[in-house]
């Protein structure tokens, strides 16, 4: 039984947390962010009437839709399974789902039946890749950015980490997250006697690797797939 450490903020964490003890290891949380909801239409003015559709790359986008367009007939596209299932919570009748890529964006919407030339609502966060924009428009699709959400640092006492890490630090930490993978520099530079000897770091991607400091990045081993049953195949 392997002890993993999960970064998420606490809801995600505790999703998480099942999933690995069904897989037989142990683990354990230590929330590094939350979600700050953020002003509607700070994003900038546009007419909704002339949507052809929305897009979400995070289930936690979806809510600012559903206040305003809950029970709307025109595409929502998703990505990875948890935002298609909030979207359909949240009134989207007409939910397509890309497999966990934002790159695969623009051929989702054709599929969809949104054309070259029609405009998305993109419910976005704060801290984003571009990835999605770039794939829309690679086929010609415009998007209007809308900012519902941030993402913001969660700082933790020694004393919160030593409870946690009562039976000793973990053996693997999984970093989803630019975010988290900051988050866990600072803590290990703040008290790196809680993390002796050194737990091995899973990331999900390429880019969730780099926001590691320096000197953490060489032995982090990194998602064939940026799915998080990808990422629990590492853990032996």
């Amino acid at each position: 039984m392997s002890r993993v450490l999960i970064l998420r903020e606490a809801a995600e964490a505790e999703r998480t947390a099942v999933t690995l003890a069904g897989l037989g290891h142990q683990p354990l949380i230590l929330p590094l962010e939350r979600t700050v909801d953020l002003d509607p239409g700070r994003g900038g003015a546009f007419e909704a009437d002339d949507l052809a559709g929305f897009a979400a790359t995070s289930a936690r986008a979806v809510p600012a839709l559903g206040k305003r367009f809950a029970g709307d007939g025109r595409p929502l596209l998703a990505v990875g399974a948890a935002t298609a299932l909030a979207g359909e919570a949240a009134g989207f009748g007409n939910v397509h789902v890309a497999g966990g890529a934002a790159s695969s964006m623009g051929e989702l919407a054709l599929s969809a039946g949104i054309k070259a030339g029609e405009t998305l609502l993109y419910a976005a966060g704060r801290r984003r890749t571009g990835t999605l924009e770039a794939s829309l428009a690679k086929v010609g699709i415009r998007c209007v950015i809308e900012e519902v959400y941030d993402i913001v640092p969660v700082s933790l006492s020694e004393g919160v980490v030593r409870s946690v890490f009562a039976g000793g630090p973990p053996d693997f930490v999984l970093l989803l997250s630019a975010g988290q993978a900051e988050g866990y520099g600072r803590l290990t530079d703040e008290m790196p006697q809680l993390f002796r000897p050194s737990p091995r770091l899973l990331a999900l991607s390429v880019r969730v690797r780099d926001a590691l400091p320096q000197s953490l990045r060489e032995g982090a081993a990194i998602s064939t797939k940026s799915s998080l049953a990808s990422l629990f195949e590492l853990i032996d």
